[in-house]
């Protein structure tokens, strides 16, 4: 919660303690899982019991912790650029939930079976923050603004073309060609175009955070955009703008704002429901402690909070107003089509009639 409220308040208390849970965050679920590995290999020779394999059903939570939450996964700049270490670093985490996993699965309970649910919600979250990290680093977010190079007019074919039509007995003649300036008409910002408008202006925009130069016809328009509007729409504009590129570069919302990326989500949560329904139903809990019962329905019901907030906060988006608002555009342009066409067709049976 506080790693999206970021955004608005810049009071040092937030800082402090989103920068202390930050590291903590991993920090915990790293030692948890070494130390749950550690009395695996332990307890390996001497035998299972019950409470062990609890403790293998936790340790798969660890791993979806690790994956973090969308409203945050990286603290700064710098931690996008260390995409990599994190990147080494899940995968040494992952080995260690896998091997936790295997050693558990021979069992005959429904435990295991359910640790792989809450596995693959683990790698899951873990990919795709690796995939936020790596988005946001400096040179791939550059290079994903980055066009093809335009080389211009080829005048060595140009003049090949001149002189052999020379040579053929043409009359040819070289003129320059004045091009008109094009002027660039854009609609003011109103509060129905608002979020369109400003995500157009924020693909224009997030180039400078790249260091790459814009060109005048990108000024012209975005000057154009801001003169025609009120003062209040050209700020709440650049607060959107402000939003999307805080978003890209230290969330995961920008990630999980395509249908891919969606539907991983809505997996991620009927896996994480399914486990919790099973447990509670089908798993044998009269051998295990109360005190442990209890640790295992929070981690589960904790995990299904997490995966309700994230979809909530995603609903709540800029991102989803956006989207939103090009399918409701799309559609009212073909309802109006439609309705045209119809009305056509009624013109013509009259006229035939």
């Amino acid at each position: 919660m506080l790693g999206n409220r970021r955004k608005y308040i810049c009071r040092i208390w937030i800082r402090i303690i989103l920068w202390s849970a930050y590291l903590l965050a991993d920090w915990v679920a790293t030692v948890a899982l070494g130390v749950i590995s550690k009395n695996t290999i332990d307890e390996y020779t001497e035998g299972r019991n019950a409470e062990d394999q609890l403790f293998w059903f936790w340790a798969q939570f660890f791993l979806v912790h690790l994956g973090g939450s969308d409203s945050i996964t990286a603290y700064s700049q710098e931690d996008n650029e260390l995409w990599l270490r994190h990147f080494v670093g899940m995968v040494i985490q992952t080995g260690l939930a896998f091997y936790i996993l295997l050693v558990a699965f021979p069992s005959s309970s429904w435990l295991p079976n359910l640790s792989v649910l809450i596995f693959m919600v683990g790698v899951i979250k873990c990919g795709e923050r690796i995939w936020a990290l790596r988005s946001a680093h400096s040179e791939n977010f550059r290079d994903s603004m980055l066009t093809e190079p335009d080389s211009g007019p080829n005048y060595a074919k140009f003049m090949e073309e001149f002189t052999l039509k020379k040579a053929e007995g043409f009359y040819v003649e070289a003129a320059e060609v004045i091009e008109n300036p094009v002027q660039i008409g854009q609609s003011p910002l109103d509060q129905k175009n608002l979020i369109p408008e400003a995500y157009n202006l924020f693909q224009t925009f997030k180039r400078l955070f790249a260091d790459i130069i814009l060109s005048f016809q990108d000024l012209d328009k975005s000057r154009s955009c801001l003169q025609q509007s009120t003062p209040g729409n050209a700020f709440h504009a650049v607060e959107i703008e402000l939003g999307f590129i805080f978003d890209v570069l230290y969330t995961k919302t920008s990630q999980v704002s395509n249908l891919g990326a969606i539907a991983l989500r809505l997996v991620t949560f009927l896996l994480t429901s399914f486990a919790l329904l099973a447990f509670l139903f089908l798993c044998d809990k009269r051998k295990y402690q109360m005190f442990d019962l209890a640790v295992t329905y929070l981690l589960l019901s904790v995990a299904i909070c997490l995966e309700i907030y994230s979809v909530f906060v995603l609903l709540n988006s800029d991102w989803t107003a956006n989207w939103l608002s090009r399918r409701v555009s799309t559609c009212t342009s073909l309802v109006d089509w439609w309705c045209k066409r119809q009305a056509n067709k009624r013109t013509r049976t009259s006229l035939i009639d």
